[in-house]
């Protein structure tokens, strides 16, 4: 579930009571782990969380305005402005965003003393710099700004809007500081619970981000933010026209000299924050499509090599084992050189409920792999329920024969008999871990789906209501982790050391 589909005041989820609730269903229900959708700021220009404007700062939205009031930065009027107005069934980013800027800027003005200076990551200065500078012109994208010197990234211009922007600047130190603490205090919770959060890295960085801005010889692209290739997927399952990303596409040659130095730094930090991490297009890495920045479609792509396992021995030299803390989305078009990089790299491979009748044969429950991750759908499929309406009648019948469910396939709810027949097909898998969307222990429709691939708007912004947790039967499932001895495999997810080399 992603950290916006959480209930509460405030038009969006946040890291407090909501979000400590819901590690308490989790725990009561006899889960052990939440994975979440990336939760670094999101682009001012759409609300995909994959498109963000640093791979490393936190979403302010995220930050609950209650931790705000209670530090005495922000009074009961402040407080209440806030809340006033808001959707409780879906997300309006651009009216939460504006909201929330203007209640830290307050924040911000009533600190008390220079605590948030002490937090001090290696990527906050550029980024504190970058964010300062969209909001000097206007919002726009890095490579539409007027001056020249800040385009090309001018350490000499850069000096001069250092000086003019200093107060921006720290407010926006202030708040990833503020997102620190209160991520941290959540994190905290969720280990006393038992709970481990799973965090999702996207392959790809917006071309409108503080890395791409400031290392521009790593994505291919020119002083003035021109990319001569951009990233995307062929014409799949999702589109028939595949899915052009507009991402900038790495320059893994000079990454590869030296030693891929930019994704060590990028992948601790996630495992910081993260217990474990979901590696988005996993197969981009053995082979990525690659389209002309110009390109109307991804439909005239081809295929590139990708910097394969070098990638991985370099992490793992430098992080230690991964092998517990990495999942591998391999979704998509793969062959077996995907399959060797995913097996030569020991993370577990990703299986899909919702693909097993689509002639898929390896998605098909008694095929799963123990080293795998097993989901009944994806944040970008549509539900489960929604899926098993969808089939023609014939597939269908061969779906609900596969777990020999002879009752009412068209009831839906947190009680659904079909969702729950699948539940305990999903649980008796060998798939070492078990994941499902919010949506399908409520027993959901369409039209509570996250995302649709290829769709410019209407994405990530459904929101689950007050109560509805207490509709799910936590027995049910503290029920089918006893039946299947699930243990809890996440415990153990933190990287182990490297091994010391004998003679």
């Amino acid at each position: 579930m992603p950290m916006t589909s959480l209930h509460g005041p405030f038009g969006i989820g946040v890291m407090g009571t909501e979000a400590m609730e819901f590690i308490d269903f989790l725990c009561n229900a006899g889960f052990h782990a939440w994975q979440v959708l990336p939760v670094e700021q999101a682009s001012m220009y759409c609300s995909s969380p994959y498109s963000c404007l640093s791979a490393f700062a936190g979403e302010p939205m995220f930050i609950d305005p209650r931790m705000l009031h209670e530090m005495g930065l922000i009074t009961d009027s402040d407080l209440y402005e806030r809340m006033e107005d808001m959707n409780n069934e879906s997300v309006e980013y651009e009216f939460v965003r504006n909201k929330q800027q203007k209640m830290l800027r307050i924040a911000f003005s009533r600190r008390t003393d220079d605590s948030y200076m002490k937090f001090n990551p290696f990527w906050l200065n550029e980024y504190a710099l970058f964010i300062s500078l969209k909001y000097y012109n206007d919002q726009e994208a890095w490579f539409q700004w007027k001056d020249k010197g800040l385009r090309s990234h001018d350490e000499a211009t850069l000096r001069k809007y250092r000086k003019l922007l200093n107060e921006d600047i720290e407010f926006h130190k202030f708040v990833q500081w503020l997102f620190d603490i209160q991520w941290r205090d959540l994190r905290s919770y969720a280990k006393k619970r038992g709970i481990s959060i799973i965090g999702d890295m996207p392959i790809y960085l917006a071309d409108d981000s503080a890395e791409v801005w400031s290392n521009r010889e790593l994505f291919n692209a020119d002083e003035n933010g021109k990319f001569s290739l951009i990233g995307g997927v062929p014409p799949d399952y999702f589109s028939p026209d595949g899915q052009r990303w507009g991402n900038p596409i790495y320059n893994w040659e000079i990454m590869e000299k030296d030693n891929y130095k930019w994704w060590i730094s990028r992948l601790k930090a996630s495992l910081k924050r993260y217990d474990v991490v979901r590696l988005d297009h996993f197969r981009g890495f053995e082979s990525y499509w690659c389209l002309p920045g110009g390109a109307k479609t991804a439909k005239w792509g081809k295929w590139i090599k990708g910097p394969g396992i070098s990638l991985f021995k370099a992490l793992e030299e430098a992080l230690g084992d991964l092998s517990l803390s990495v999942i591998a989305e391999d979704l998509g078009i793969i062959g077996k050189d995907v399959e060797k990089l995913i097996k030569d790299s020991g993370f577990r491979c990703m299986r899909v409920l919702q693909f097993g009748f689509d002639d898929v044969g390896v998605h098909l429950p008694h095929n799963f792999p123990e080293e795998s991750t097993a989901y009944t759908g994806t944040h970008d499929n549509t539900t489960f329920l929604s899926w098993i309406f969808s089939l023609d009648p014939e597939d269908r019948e061969k779906a609900l024969f596969y777990t020999d469910f002879n009752g009412d396939w068209t009831i839906g709810g947190p009680n659904c008999p079909v969702m729950k027949s699948w539940m305990h097909t999903l649980f008796m898998t060998r798939s070492s871990i078990v994941i499902v969307p919010i949506q399908d222990l409520l027993g959901y429709g369409a039209d509570t789906r996250i995302n649709t691939p290829g769709t410019p708007s209407g994405n990530w912004c459904f929101r689950i209501r007050e109560g509805v947790l207490n509709e799910i039967d936590s027995g049910f499932y503290r029920a089918l982790h006893e039946a299947y001895q699930r243990e809890d495999y996440v415990k153990s997810f933190n990287p182990r050391p490297k091994k010391k080399k004998t003679t």
